[in-house]
């Protein structure tokens, strides 16, 4: 209730024209709640009103116990057979690292469970993950939209059916399949949450803003039963369909045309909202203001003494800066890449709002160095910070990906936690031999930001200037190169420019290259030392590219917009060159081989 403030009830009391009960504002509350908590943290022209969503992707966090097993069954798949399509890719996020006896638990568990129903399973762990027994994982489900083209409409029926929660086999779900998958009759529906406000929301979510509901809700209901919406079939003819496969199916309400929706919560009456009560105004102070203030915040940190560059390098290394993250453990070949990025903010530091961006704009670049566009993005956290919330939506409006984004600010996750998870299509691929004579390409410019960065961080010293930035469009046409040079195998390998600059980026090139090739690096530049070597030009990026693609990669660059230069070659010496300033030796590199 807190989240409404005194002008939300007047607006409220003028929408119905009439105060409305608590039992009724409680429910109105929560079918408001994702707009409230989005008006609280959000600047105000990114905040989302409820309106009609055809997002394909599901998603829910689960509970491991100590033993390694589930703590409560998952309603995500019913969540997907009930717009009458099985999902075709599971993604399984670790918030944790698991045992491998947990492991091998779980494994076993889904893959019996969903044994010749989904085609594809994956996992996928961070490197920063600590080792626990028991922990939460995120799970995302993904249907294919290619079969989803039913539309809701006035003049369709919406009825309930009570469901049995699920159990070790998929046996509902299939059955309700066997229904809503093999008639066209079916157009949609959702499974219920057991709170009408909830329930109401994601209704509201799936119907178009030109169309009205009238519902009267189930005396009992529970989590897990479901509602379907079906046009052009009686109601008789769908208690006899639902009977024969073990299920009461009663019609509660229908779809309509009006400026009011007509609800019944129980009580024998039915109460009027207009449309109109669920758009919520989205007033407020502008949170992104509050990153200026920021800015003025002097930097505590003490002004320390020029360190050895090779002594930094090798603290980076140490700390685990330059390892790479470790690959999907996959079953299957998975029909869409999932990318994720997750980690705790420090709500000390003066940079939350340019990590916020870079939060987005780092998974928007791992999809474009797999050779995909970004065709969904889930933003899962339990954050209050403001400045970082902001820098997010912010990226988000640059990239211009606000219709296929959704916020999900969820109290289960730690305080500070949060994860953003980018999915896109699978491209076609050929396996690419790389060889010694490979060049080594930069994709934009090294600008020396050191202001902020790790190195400021390690040596202590006080960087007055060089802040990092987002170049929107120059990133934007870097991706856009980046999708279409690897979908098309002009590029063997690529690495974006991020924590610990290059070089970290060229020891993470070499773990990419299996420790079989060394790397020389030669740039012409106008900064110094520590500012080519460290310095974090986020929206770069360096790739490996044949001899005989080198013309074709240089042209495609050229097509985007972006500067592209040569700057090194592969080498059969186990070492990493750059320029006169740095050399890594083998022993060094070995680390990582070990």
């Amino acid at each position: 209730m807190t989240l409404l403030s005194s002008l939300d009830h007047h607006f409220i009391e003028r929408s119905l024209g009439r105060k409305p009960g608590k039992a009724e504002l409680k429910i109105l509350t929560k079918v408001l709640y994702p707009v409230l908590v989005q008006r609280k943290l959000l600047p105000p022209r990114f905040v989302n009103q409820i309106g009609q969503s055809n997002k394909l992707i599901k998603l829910d966090i689960r509970q491991i116990n100590e033993n390694g097993k589930w703590a409560s069954p998952s309603y995500l798949v019913r969540d997907c057979v009930f717009r009458g399509l099985w999902p075709i890719q599971l993604s399984y996020i670790w918030l944790f690292k698991p045992t491998q006896v947990c492991m091998k638990i779980i494994q076993d568990l889904e893959g019996k469970m969903y044994e010749k129903m989904i085609p594809s399973i994956t996992h996928h762990f961070s490197m920063h993950n600590q080792n626990k027994k028991k922990g939460q994982v995120i799970v995302i489900s993904i249907m294919d939209k290619d079969r989803f083209s039913k539309n809701v409409a006035p003049g369709q029926l919406i009825g309930y059916i009570p469901i049995p929660k699920p159990g070790k086999t998929l046996i509902n779900e299939k059955r309700i399949m066997s229904v809503l998958g093999k008639s066209g009759q079916f157009v949609s529906g959702l499974f219920l949450e057991g709170n009408p406000g909830n329930d109401l929301y994601r209704l509201f979510s799936i119907i178009p803003n030109s169309a009205s509901i009238e519902l009267t809700f189930p005396d009992k209901y529970k989590r897990g039963d479901g509602l379907i919406i079906s046009d052009g079939i009686r109601t008789i003819e769908l208690i006899k369909i639902f009977n024969e496969i073990g299920y009461q199916y009663k019609r509660i309400g229908k779809i309509k045309a009006d400026q009011q929706h007509i609800l019944n919560f129980g009580g024998g009456h039915d109460i009027k909202w207009p449309k109109s009560v669920i758009r919520l105004s989205v007033h407020g102070n502008d949170p992104e203001t509050e990153k200026e203030k920021i800015k003025g915040i002097p930097n505590s940190k003490p002004t320390g003494k020029k360190l050895n560059i090779l002594t930094v390098v090798k603290e980076m290394i140490e700390n685990g800066f330059a390892n790479i993250e470790p690959q999907n453990d996959t079953k299957i070949e998975p029909e869409k890449i999932i990318k994720v990025l997750g980690n705790q903010i420090d709500q000390s530091s003066n940079g939350l709002y340019f990590n916020g961006i870079r939060s987005v704009g780092d998974i928007v670049r791992k999809l474009a160095m797999a050779g995909s566009n970004i065709e969904s993005l889930e933003l899962v956290s339990n954050i209050d910070d403001k400045n970082f919330l902001a820098g997010q939506q912010s990226a988000i409006h640059s990239f211009g990906i606000r219709q296929i984004t959704t916020n999900h600010f969820m109290d289960e996750l730690l305080p500070g936690h949060f994860h953003v998870i980018g999915s896109g299509n699978v491209p076609t691929r050929f396996p690419s031999n790389i060889l010694e004579s490979d060049f080594v390409s930069l994709l934009g410019t090294l600008k020396g930001e050191l202001k902020n960065s790790l190195y400021e961080e390690l040596s202590g010293i006080n960087i007055d200037n060089n802040e990092p930035n987002f170049d929107s469009t120059m990133e934007f046409n870097i991706n856009q190169a980046l999708v279409q040079a690897v979908s098309t195998n002009i590029v063997k390998s690529v690495n974006t420019i991020s924590k610990g600059g290059l070089s970290m980026t060229l020891i993470k090139l070499y773990q990419n290259l299996r420790s079989e090739y060394g790397i020389k690096i030669h740039i012409s530049r106008r900064l110094t030392s520590e500012e080519l070597l460290f310095g974090e030009s986020f929206g770069s990026a360096l790739v490996v590219v044949g001899e005989k693609e080198l013309m074709e990669f240089q042209r495609i660059c050229m097509v985007h917009g972006i500067p592209c230069s040569t700057i090194g070659r592969l080498q059969s010496k186990h070492e990493i060159y750059i320029n006169d300033i740095l050399k890594i030796n083998e022993t060094t590199l070995d680390i990582f081989s070990q």
